[in-house]
């Protein structure tokens, strides 16, 4: 109770306070000026990274309109969501100052909220945007003094002529005109149309229903509640008005003023005024028409050259069969200062005028599936950072392998080979290895990397979900290229910006941005990374980006459209030494008419080499460092890897041949000896297998002067072969008997006998599936029987995967693909 006394007694002394002064300011401030009414918009000056003048800029007055010009439904609309006492105060809403003052005390904020129509006004007109208690109290007595000057129509026309609604151009009519192509005619604007513009004055930016339609609708629904919250509307026309789809123009029409404006570097402009807002709290409204100079990173070579590649439809996929035009987005960085050197956010139609703000700007805004250029970033730069795997680790790549939950990821074309290396599945693409490893590794460990280090902003439902490996999550451009910075610039990420400093007319500092790095991986696992992907554009899929005389590093990305056969998505981002570049080519509302049917990311990797080629001619051409200063990482090694025996011996004791080697890693592994003679001919017979055992090492009693034998030893986990031994050569001194005994048929799996017991045993015949070799008995070392397990082929003479020499399916390459993820 105590606590709601003292907040009340607070409130009506702010309140009390408050309306003294503004008594006081309205009797010494001099009498009104209507002419002061008349918005001044001053000229704003942009500079590129070398200090150099590029634009002038300056907000304009849009068309007028009258009031009775504006639907009755946008006025109440307007009045519900930002003054809904409008009718009956004088200028200030004192309950809603004391609410917003007494929360600003309490939380320790500056002065926020509260503002009236006519207090909007007030500021929009005459005052600078800083947010201070001085600034409030003149305000609001501005205010007063414009309401004992003006009806409350009168404000309401001035409100909807003088705000900003979209863009640079103040005004509604202008709003009216870019989105729904209704500037000239706005009585036809819909009850949900209506919303929707009246909830963009707080923020026209976030708002814009083509950057944010969700982030738009939901403030139109907010609107809509309003207004059937305060009577504006009834039951049957909230309903039907929340329900309405969102319909932009696709083209606005230009019989409005402020529809005409061009701008040099119009995406670019975008960007630095969205960066204004959200790093440095300055509206969009102060730069446009504030008098402000803007010191930014932008190249203009490299701007120029970007833009002009965006003006030639051969640099893009073809079009839908509807027209509709294939959009993309690119934005090149210096990895080493983060500066934004270019940025293009779309395809502008030539008899579409770009105007600030009013579109979509793609490079930041949208939000799309990067497919396999995120492998660098959520699985491969990971793995190798840990330092349990390298280039050199092999990765299941086998069709069909299912994972945890039931996925099943395929390559984008079928593959050879069931294993292969990183390096391999980097160089192609290659999907099952990807999700192999970070099932290995953990989704944990790559989400961890991807956004703490790399400063992807995921949902935190990716870190258990083993899709990202591929890119199934939505970033932008930026987002990616920010990413990329780390490899280019030996581990260190840094955060990507276009502006500088913002100075005011007097050349005072308004505010500034400063490099931001940390190092997010070791330097050798950017050199690493930077290897591999360099490797992927000189031979796998992104030859299209080759530059010659110039190293190119970079990785390709498609995402499949549905049962198409097409992709939704194409990317590549890609790096040469000082320079990042990323584009995205796709449509911005795919579906089965919409898709890039048989293109993919060669269009963006030429994209990359054309403008990278032609922007960078006559600067220097480092090449990449690549040399590892660590000692190659102890990995872990897969059972086959673990399973190799290169040190088979066979020497000669008395009368018996000894076979010597090393033992493997691997659980329950069991080894199969085989035996041939090798004639004088050099032709092999009385080939087949000695037997099984469970440990290195073998005794032969059987050989006999004269001969030549091969021995080698095939490694067994199960029924899974996992190696083949080097062959060993034995010949024993002697004359071969002129007369040797004729050789019985082989006996059954552990039928005594043999070649020890009196008499010779064939060997099995190389091939022979489900025979098992006879154990020969009476020796030491006497392998154990083999229990049912069928043996491999002999090597050297089998065929397929599962044979051994040359008859492998392991060397064969793949066939040289088209468009790669």
């Amino acid at each position: 109770m105590g606590k709601k006394i003292l907040r009340s007694i607070l409130i009506a002394f702010l309140v009390t306070g408050i309306a003294v002064i503004l008594i006081g300011c309205s009797i010494a401030l001099p009498t009104f000026d209507k002419s002061k009414l008349e918005i001044e918009y001053k000229t704003s000056y942009i500079y590129d990274r070398d200090g150099n003048e590029i634009m002038q800029f300056q907000s304009v007055a849009g068309e007028a309109a009258k009031l009775s010009e504006i639907p009755k439904d946008l006025q109440n609309a307007i009045v519900a969501v930002e003054d809904n006492r409008f009718k009956n105060h004088n200028g200030v809403d004192f309950r809603a100052i004391g609410r917003a003052v007494y929360r600003d005390i309490i939380t320790g904020s500056k002065a926020e909220g509260g503002s009236t129509i006519t207090q909007q006004l007030a500021k929009n007109v005459y005052l600078s945007h800083e947010k201070t208690f001085t600034r409030k109290v003149k305000e609001i007595s501005m205010a007063a003094q414009i309401e004992r000057n003006y009806s409350k129509d009168d404000i309401l026309e001035m409100y909807f002529n003088r705000i900003t609604f979209a863009g640079n151009v103040t005004g509604v009519k202008y709003a009216a005109e870019v989105y729904f192509d209704k500037g000239d005619r706005m009585e036809e604007l819909t009850l949900a149309e209506s919303a929707l513009l009246a909830g963009l004055p707080n923020a026209p930016s976030a708002y814009n229903p083509r950057a944010n339609p969700e982030l738009s609708i939901e403030r139109r629904n907010i609107v809509l509640d309003q207004m059937l919250k305060y009577g504006y509307i009834n039951q049957d026309k909230y309903d039907a008005a929340i329900t309405e789809p969102l319909q932009l123009s696709e083209k606005p029409g230009d019989d409005i003023k402020g529809m005409d404006q061009e701008v040099k570097y119009p995406y670019y402009l975008d960007y630095v005024l969205e960066e204004a807002s959200k790093k440095l709290g300055i509206d969009a409204e102060q730069v446009l028409r504030g008098g402000v100079k803007v010191y930014t990173n932008l190249d203009p070579k490299l701007q120029d050259t970007l833009q002009n590649a965006y003006k030639d439809p051969n640099n893009f996929p073809n079009n839908a069969a509807d027209g509709t035009w294939a959009q993309s987005a690119s934005v090149i960085v210096d990895p080493e200062t983060g500066g934004v050197l270019a940025l293009v956010g779309g395809r502008d139609k030539p008899d579409l005028e770009h105007t600030p703000q009013a579109v979509l700007n793609r490079a930041s805004m949208a939000k799309v599936r990067p497919g396999s250029s995120f492998k660098p970033i959520m699985v491969y730069g990971p793995a190798i950072d840990t330092g349990k795997y390298s280039p050199s680790t092999i990765l299941n790549n086998k069709a069909g392998t299912e994972f945890p939950g039931g996925y099943k990821p395929n390559n984008w074309k079928l593959w050879p080979k069931d294993k292969v290396s990183m390096n391999e599945a980097v160089i192609w693409s290659l999907n099952i290895p990807a999700v192999s490893l970070l099932n290995d590794m953990g989704v944990d460990v790559g989400y961890d990397y991807a956004t703490k280090k790399f400063g992807i902003p995921l949902k935190q439902e990716d870190s258990q979900r083993l899709g990202v490996a591929l890119g199934d999550v939505d970033v932008t451009p930026l987002d990616l290229a920010g990413a990329y910075t780390a490899f280019a610039n030996n581990g260190v990420r840094t955060e990507p910006f276009a502006i500088r400093e913002i100075q005011n007319a007097e050349g005072e500092t308004l505010a500034s941005i400063d490099v931001k790095t940390h190092q997010a991986i070791k330097p050798d696992t950017a050199k690493t990374i930077t290897r591999m992907l360099k490797d992927a554009v000189e031979q796998g899929t992104g030859t299209s980006a080759r530059i010659s005389g110039r190293d190119v590093a970079g990785k390709t990305g498609t995402t499949e459209m549905g049962q198409t056969g097409g992709n939704r998505d194409a990317w590549f981002t890609g790096y040469t030494p000082g320079y990042v570049m990323v584009t995205w080519m796709g449509f911005d509302q795919s579906d089965e008419q919409h898709y890039l049917a048989s293109q993919g990311s060669e269009i963006p990797s030429a994209l990359f080499s054309k403008v990278m080629s032609q922007g960078l001619q006559g600067r220097p051409a480092p090449r990449f460092d690549l040399n590892v200063s660590n000692k190659p990482v102890e990995e872990e090694k897969d059972d086959k890897a673990k399973a190799i025996i290169s040190d088979l011996t066979a020497k000669l004791q008395g009368n018996k041949a000894v076979l010597t080697w090393s033992p493997v890693d691997v659980k329950d592994a069991k080894y199969f000896l085989f035996r041939a003679e090798k004639n004088p001919n050099g032709t092999v017979s009385n080939s087949g297998g000695i037997g099984e055992l469970t440990k290195p090492g073998y005794t032969d009693a059987t050989i006999q002067p004269g001969k030549t034998y091969l021995y080698s030893v095939v490694v067994m986990k199960g029924s899974e072969k996992l190696s083949d031994s080097n062959f060993a050569q034995l010949t024993v001194p002697g004359q071969e008997p002129t007369n040797p005994q004729e050789p019985t048929n082989p006996t059954g799996p552990g039928t005594p006998g043999g070649p020890s017991g009196g008499g010779t045993t064939t060997p099995t015949q190389p091939g022979t599936p489900g025979t098992t070799p006879t154990v020969p008995p009476g020796n030491n070392d006497t392998p154990t029987q083999p229990g049912g397990t069928t043996p491999p082929a002999q090597p050297g003479t089998g065929s397929g995967e599962s044979g051994g020499g040359t008859g492998g399916g392991d060397t064969t390459q793949p066939n040289t693909p088209g468009s790669g993820t």
